[in-house]
């Protein structure tokens, strides 16, 4: 037998609800049900219907074995007691007291959004029934742990409330099924599996994780999804940001860190794409912490099942996925770039792992701007390990006091991303020209050293009678090369000539 109570509001009172009889004093007019200290119990076989006004437990206890249905919004400061029976709301619920979650499956289905506040409150199953997919949502004002079932029909949940990223837990045993388009759960879901080894484990929330050889012990897989936020649900190419992955992101923690490789599958839904419309060269990224770069874990693969297997990584962190473009298939460490003398520059850098890298060309500018190419540096290829690679630019331009230098990484495909800028500070010299060595070996050519302001300008040879036999017009770079080859033996007189300034030297060709 169904009874329906729309009005009951009273301080003390005892209620049975069994399947033949119904015992309270209700006053007329009340249009909620509120509970300031009885005991109120739903006996098995009946229901408690509580209208659009709602159901307040405010210090007593409600102990449900039957069937509770609260059509506005549910608040419990008391104790609410889910025992065996089945609980459905349709408004937002609020707990500030405690909650025995029993067996009971929680049902949420109101027409318009719901909140929950659950107040560290653990639910035995929520069952999410929206009216309408990817229209309805349940949000959780605070974390929640759920510790049985996890089910959608429709709808969605979202842990996000302002600014903070809520958790949505299923410790170990607790699965969750249902997830499809339009039904998921919107921003952190978190998935324990107890003793992770030998057999490959399916978390539920789109992570396959096959330990091989390894004893993981406890792996708590974290899910962050469909918030597109960068390097929160999403993975972002910190040198090119209009490059991002799927619009999920892994968290792994085991409680031992893998010695030998391990395989992680990921697969998402077609509302986690992130406009990423191609993944037929699509590729497992990782990254160490967020802030950190992503460095690539598999080859190029078909993706358009939307389901991608690692390339065995060793160690277990933050995964995403994107096509062959993003991010930075290089895992660089460092970068830096230093004066070295009056007229030099040295770069420095380092990467933790490489994928299909050909190599990486230094660039030079004087505004930040307009960039050029000064030397290239062949890459590893593919590597694991730290590598450490450095160039010397010394053909600087002249009068320069600050450069900026950036990396051009290329892949074996030609594709190409940027590092981070440095910028360099350079001693102001007075302008001036050498040259050295002073005395050249027939054939050979001597190199100049030129400190003044950048600016065209034309370097000649004379013979000691003054005739000029060479001249070469230069782009006023700090360091040059004194055309010398092919001159008989004997001294030569050098003479560097600006549109403000002229300077000389001599040298000896033997």
């Amino acid at each position: 037998m169904t009874f329906k109570i729309k009005s009951f509001t009273y301080g003390k009172i005892l209620l049975l609800v069994g399947a033949g009889c119904l015992a309270l004093a209700l006053p007329a007019a009340a249009q909620d049900l509120t509970n300031s200290g009885a005991t109120i119990t739903v006996l098995p076989g009946s229901t408690l219907y509580v209208g659009a006004g709602g159901l307040a437990n405010q210090a007593g206890t409600i102990t449900n074995d039957g069937a509770l249905l609260v059509v506005g919004p549910l608040s419990n400061a008391g104790t609410l007691a889910l025992s065996t029976g089945t609980l459905e709301v349709r408004g937002d619920v609020t707990n500030s007291g405690t909650v025995l979650p029993g067996t009971s499956p929680v049902t949420f289905s109101g027409t318009a959004d719901q909140l929950l506040t659950a107040g560290g409150a653990t639910l035995y199953q929520v069952l999410v029934n929206k009216p309408t997919a990817g229209a309805n949502t349940l949000r959780l004002n605070g974390d929640l742990t759920v510790s049985n079932q996890l089910a959608f029909t429709t709808g969605l949940v979202n842990t996000k409330s302002g600014a903070v990223v809520y958790r949505l837990r299923l410790p170990n045993g607790a699965a969750v099924s249902g997830e499809a388009s339009g039904r998921y759960v919107v921003g952190a879901l978190e998935i324990t599996r107890n003793a992770v080894s030998g057999a490959a484990v399916d978390f539920g929330h789109g992570a396959v994780l096959n330990p091989t050889s390894n004893n993981l012990g406890t792996v708590v897989i974290t899910r962050t999804a469909g918030l597109l936020t960068d390097d929160v649900s999403r993975g972002v190419n910190f040198t090119n940001a209009s490059f991002k992955g799927i619009d999920r992101i892994w968290t792994v923690v085991p409680t031992t860190q893998p010695s030998a490789a391990v395989q992680l599958t990921l697969s998402w839904l077609p509302d986690n794409d992130n406009g990423i419309s191609d993944f037929s060269q699509s590729r497992v990224f990782q990254q160490t912490a967020p802030g950190q770069p992503w460095a690539e874990r598999s080859p190029p693969t078909n993706a358009s099942a939307r389901s991608i297997t690692t390339l065995s990584p060793t160690s277990l962190t933050r995964f995403t996925v994107s096509n062959a473009a993003n991010p930075l298939p290089v895992t660089l460490l460092d970068f830096a770039a230093r004066a070295e003398g009056p007229a030099a520059v040295r770069l420095n850098w380092a990467t933790a792992s490489e994928i299909d890298n050909a190599g990486f060309t230094v660039e030079r500018s004087l505004d930040a701007r307009t960039f050029v190419a000064v030397g290239t540096v062949a890459g590893a290829g593919n590597s694991t390990v730290r590598r450490d690679y450095s160039l010397l630019d010394a053909r600087l331009p002249g009068g320069a006091t600050l450069l900026y230098y950036r990396l051009r990484q290329t892949d074996l495909s030609g594709s190409f991303s940027f590092s981070p800028v440095r910028s360099v500070a350079l001693a102001p010299v007075a302008a001036g020209f050498v040259v050295y060595p002073t005395r050249v070996p027939a054939g050979q050519a001597a190199t100049y050293l030129y400190t003044g302001p950048a600016a065209p300008a034309t370097l000649r040879v004379l013979d000691m009678v003054g005739r000029v036999v060479r001249t070469v017009a230069v782009d006023g770079r700090a360091e040059g090369t004194v055309p010398l080859t092919g001159l008989a033996a004997g001294s030569y007189l050098l003479r560097y000539t600006t549109a403000t300034a002229s300077f000389g030297g001599r040298c000896v060709v033997e």
